[in-house]
């Protein structure tokens, strides 16, 4: 189910370096699993992401929804200006999120 919903993202490419947009995000039980952790990762005192690394991301390969949902949806969109040619509409992200709370039992 997880992969289906990632497939549906239209990939882009960030600014190398950059980790703007790196922050705590909702894990689901199978995300956790496949990034090899027991429990979401500790929040830093700076609300920065624990696997922002020297301006790259550490599982990135392995990212939750929300982190490959920023920069692709039309009302999440980078600071940068960054993103895919045609981003999602916000309705169709909306939609994503929904169905990846509804199956992982998040309200």
């Amino acid at each position: 189910m997880h992969q289906r919903l990632y497939a549906a993202i239209p990939p882009f490419e960030c600014i190398e370096g950059c980790t703007d947009c790196c922050g705590p995000v909702p894990w689901s039980a199978w995300e956790l699993k496949h990034a090899g952790l027991d429990a979401p990762p500790p929040e830093r005192a700076d609300q920065a992401c624990v696997f922002s690394l020297a301006g790259h991301c550490g599982i990135h390969d392995r990212r939750p929804l929300m982190c490959r949902l920023y920069g692709a949806v039309e009302d999440l969109r980078c600071p940068h200006g960054r993103g895919p040619l045609v981003p999602l509409p916000a309705a169709e992200g909306h939609e994503l999120v929904r169905r990846y709370k509804l199956a992982n039992g998040m309200d």
